[in-house]
């Protein structure tokens, strides 16, 4: 896992403008996550690749250029959603250039909320800032949640 920042100012207009039309329930790759959670507790919006602004795209501009391929998206997790604890298969990455290793950044795209949560490799993550990422293995596994009263919003480039 690594971790750095880029130059982001995104408004919350246009995170609020975002037309998501994707909602669906997250992850269950756990006894624990089969148990506890359903899709009233752990549903999220996401846009991906070809739905996503220009503004996401050139964010793959932006990060470390250390990779041949890419792929975008957009998550917004609503008040009282998780996203419980996962790894990615990163099936869109690897169905459009081939099967391999992949890796993700992990892009916030606000300022730190309260009751917004990131944890990779049992090390939470908060007081992020606008533009902070963190790249990390398909193979890690991490979870991310909102406990606030504002929706988390969250870009991710996919790579290869």
């Amino acid at each position: 896992m690594t971790k750095g920042s880029i130059n982001l100012s995104i408004s919350s207009t246009e995170l609020e403008a975002l037309q998501f039309t994707d909602y669906f329930a997250c992850y269950t790759q756990t006894t624990e996550t089969k148990q506890y959670y359903t899709p009233e507790n752990s549903s999220i919006w996401q846009m991906f690749h070809e739905d996503s602004p220009d503004w996401v795209h050139k964010l793959a501009n932006l990060v470390p250029q250390d990779f041949d391929h890419s792929v975008v998206s957009v998550i917004k997790i609503p008040p009282g959603q998780t996203i419980p604890y996962h790894k990615d298969k990163h099936y869109w990455l690897q169905e459009k250039y081939g099967k391999g290793e992949t890796w993700r950044y992990l892009i916030f795209l606000e300022d730190w909320k309260n009751g917004h949560y990131f944890e990779i490799h049992n090390r939470p993550f908060v007081n992020w800032k606008a533009g902070d990422w963190i790249k990390f293995h398909q193979r890690d596994w991490h979870l991310a949640t909102n406990a606030g009263f504002e929706s988390f919003y969250s870009a991710q480039v996919t790579v290869k």
